[in-house]
């Protein structure tokens, strides 16, 4: 019967009994206690955006699947952006985004690796935090890009698979391919045409449209108030802010109230979904419908449905469903049976309602899904696992908190549930009493999926053909086996009784890899294992080998630029993610540093690249060049003879100066130039030439002579004036 006393006193003693009695009926699906290395992943991707033409192919099936939004991508699992198309997709923090006409195969999510394949396209990755014992990777067909730091990075693979391009705006990558390992250092530009050794580096260029869209998305991410209330490694709490508000309740803490019709409920806008391992997975179909339906608890507060997050120190563990199911013998009476047997029904779990899982896993699992979503302890979770393992369905009622909430059971046929129908569309009404009599379990009925299960098929197959999927990549650690079929799986779970079934079983032997399943070379048949990072040749190329050949590749496209020698790793046989090549300025004491006139010494050149770089820069050309045209225009000696058409004699020509200077013998110059000068020409020249040098000074005696003119004799006196 129903909770109906909700006296705060009462409520919080209550915690621990309601929680138990939840537990009990459903011990039995987890016992004996699973293997943890068995658990499945507590994380995976959520699609948050698809813009164009997007679609997804589950692991193990040969369909594309159109409902990608909020579609939690694991292992195996396809993605493909078609012309004109974007793709945003989340690993916990990690942003990964899609260019047009790019995909990208999961080759493995757990809790420590991400591993992506990438054939052809671009990709844009936003890496917030990365611990030390994280990895994250991307295989694609001339080597592994791993990345050693938080940051911002872009990766692209051209068409035909053999030129890589790998930028760095933020943190640091290390390249790996079969012989050599290089990093790409914060605000460089890697252009590999076939192999490591083969790279040419540049500055970051300009961004570009997919570039500037990726920004945006990071600013709006990066803006969130959500992260106030929830860890960033809760997927999909970005999304909060645009579609409802945060309040404070006294009895829950923080709570998060969509904006959301009268009469809407939890779990009902969106279908149900056929996801290994887990099984039964909700899929929203609102744009904020990850976080608040895979992580935390829904209560039903002042007529509304809110959503209390859980505790924010904790990384989340993601859960595909946190329901609870009614069902029962008693179940369909009053409600009638379609042709695929009676309706399936369910309802949201509330506040600190504990989550067992339907498919097998560990003790430890059960306490880490549970402590990190719901404010219990964690001493609890193994009290009680400890206690009530096996112990089997106790027979008390079980009250849940929301199943007395008005409309909060949502029920659909067994058609809809199987084939991925729009729940809301397939909506089966329950009456009161019928939910009375109902029994309640926390784990998923036992119900098979069909080839629908997976999701409803897309509007139009992906362009990209077989071969963009089967292309060999390079990876540095291992991949997984590839999962088996849907219909191999299937029938694992018709034989399990329409549970899910371990990962150990859904997973194809690792004796069945190609190399005969004894060396871990490579797990999957197109993943080549990449050489350890920093691992020397064991002897250097000779000329006419493939080292030439691929030396000389790059010259076949004619204008290519050349290219630079990788830095080499130092020796590791598995680095760890932090892990760093040493410095492109510490070479080696035994490289010899070969002439950059040969074109095999960049291969087995290592660290330092710059030395060779200063020889062809075009700074010592220009400034060379004004000595040498200077003596082009320079005028020699034998050039004063032809005064006529230099303007220099005009301007250094000054007749009191330049007349001593270009005086030859007197007589030359005495006739014509100089007769208008009144202080010159006779009397010099009618000098005897033995006069002294002093005879100068007479020559302005003349002008005092007239200045002052002699006096007139005197006049003789007239005898007439006697």
């Amino acid at each position: 019967m129903p909770l109906r006393h909700r006296l705060p006193a009462v409520r919080r003693l209550a915690l621990a009994a309601l929680s138990v009695a939840l537990l009990a009926g459903s011990v039995a699906l987890a016992d004996p206690p699973g293997d943890p290395s068995q658990d499945p992943s507590g994380r995976v991707a959520r699609i948050s955006v698809a813009q164009g033409s997007v679609s997804m192919q589950p692991a193990g099936t040969d369909a594309w699947v159109g409902d990608v939004v909020n579609r939690p991508l694991t292992t195996g699992d396809k993605l493909w952006a078609d012309r004109e198309s974007r793709v945003e997709l989340h690993i916990g923090s990690t942003a990964v985004r899609l260019a047009s006409e790019t995909g990208i195969e999961i080759l493995n999510i757990d809790d420590d690796t991400v591993q992506l394949k990438l054939s052809a396209g671009s990709l844009q990755l936003h890496v917030r935090t990365l611990s030390g014992n994280q990895r994250l990777e991307v295989a694609t067909p001339i080597a592994a890009v791993a990345v050693l730091s938080p940051g911002q990075y872009r990766i692209d693979v051209n068409a035909d698979g053999d030129q890589l391009r790998v930028a760095a705006s933020q943190g640091q990558l290390a390249v790996t391919d079969r012989d050599r390992a290089a990093t790409v250092q914060v605000g460089q530009l890697a252009t590999y045409y076939g192999s490591v050794d083969q790279v040419q580096l540049d500055g970051l260029p300009p961004g570009d449209a997919f570039d500037q869209w990726a920004s945006d998305r990071d600013r709006r991410e990066d803006r969130a108030v959500s992260s106030q209330y929830v860890s960033r490694e809760m997927i999909g709490y970005e999304d909060l802010d645009d579609y409802g508000s945060w309040r404070t309740v006294d009895e829950y803490g923080p709570v998060w109230v969509p904006a959301v019709a009268v009469g809407w409920a939890p779990y009902r806008e969106g279908h149900w979904a056929w996801v290994a391992p887990w099984g039964w997975t909700w899929v929203d179909a609102a744009p904020w419908g990850f976080a608040p339906f895979h992580y935390g608890r829904w209560v039903y507060v002042g007529r509304s449905w809110g959503w209390t997050p859980g505790p924010r120190q904790f990384a989340p563990v993601y859960a595909p469903a946190l329901v609870g199911w009614v069902g029962g013998a008693h179940w369909s009476v009053g409600i009638g049976v379609g042709a695929g047997g009676p309706p399936v029904g369910w309802f949201p779990l509330g506040w600190n309602e504990v989550y067992v899982p339907s498919y097998r896993v560990s003790n430890t699992y059960v306490r880490n899904v549970n402590v990190t979503n719901i404010h219990v302890t964690n001493e609890y979770i193994t009290n009680y696992v400890a206690n009530n393992r096996g112990a089997g369905d106790s027979g008390a009622p079980v009250h849940y908190r929301n199943l007395a909430v008005t409309g909060a059971v949502t029920a659909t046929s067994r058609t809809a549930f199987t084939s991925a129908q729009p729940v809301a569309q397939h909506i089966e009404r329950v009456p009161r009493e019928a939910i009375d009599r109902a029994s309640v379990a926390s784990g998923a009925p036992a119900i098979a999926p069909t080839a629908q299960s997976v999701g409803r098929p897309a509007s139009a197959v992906p362009a990209a053909g077989r071969e963009l999927w089967t292309r060999t990549v390079i990876a540095r650690v291992p991949a997984p086996p590839p999962p088996p079929s849907f219909e191999s799986q299937r029938r694992a779970v018709v034989q399990n009784g329409g549970l899910p079934v371990p990962v150990s079983v859904s997973r194809a032997p690792r004796g069945d890899r190609p190399d005969g399943g004894g060396s871990p070379a490579a797990s999957r048949p197109d993943v080549v294992r990449a050489a350890p990072a920093g691992q020397p040749r064991t002897a250097p190329a000779a000329p006419g080998t493939s080292t030439d050949q691929r030396a000389t590749r790059p010259t076949a496209t004619g204008g290519r630029p050349p290219v630079q020698p990788a830095t080499p790793a130092p020796r590791d046989a598995r680095p760890p993610p932090n892990y760093q090549p040493p410095a492109r300025d510490t070479p080696p004491a035994t490289t010899p540093v070969p002439p950059p006139a040969r074109p095999v010494a960049p291969r087995d050149y290592s660290p330092p690249p710059q030395p060779p770089r200063p020889a062809p820069q075009p700074a010592p050309r220009d400034s060379y060049t004004p000595p040498t045209a200077a003596p082009r225009d320079y005028s020699p000696p034998p050039q004063p003879p032809r005064p006529a058409p230099q303007p220099a004699p005009r301007d250094t020509y000054a007749p009191p100066v330049a007349a001593p200077r270009d005086y030859a013998p007197p007589p030359t110059r005495v006739a014509p130039p100089p007769a208008p000068r009144e202080s010159y020409a006779p009397p010099p020249a009618a000098r005897p030439p033995e006069q002294p040098p002093a005879a100068p000074p007479p020559s302005p005696a003349p002008p005092a002579a007239k200045e002052a003119p002699r006096p007139p004799p005197p006049k003789e006196k007239d005898p007439r004036d006697k």
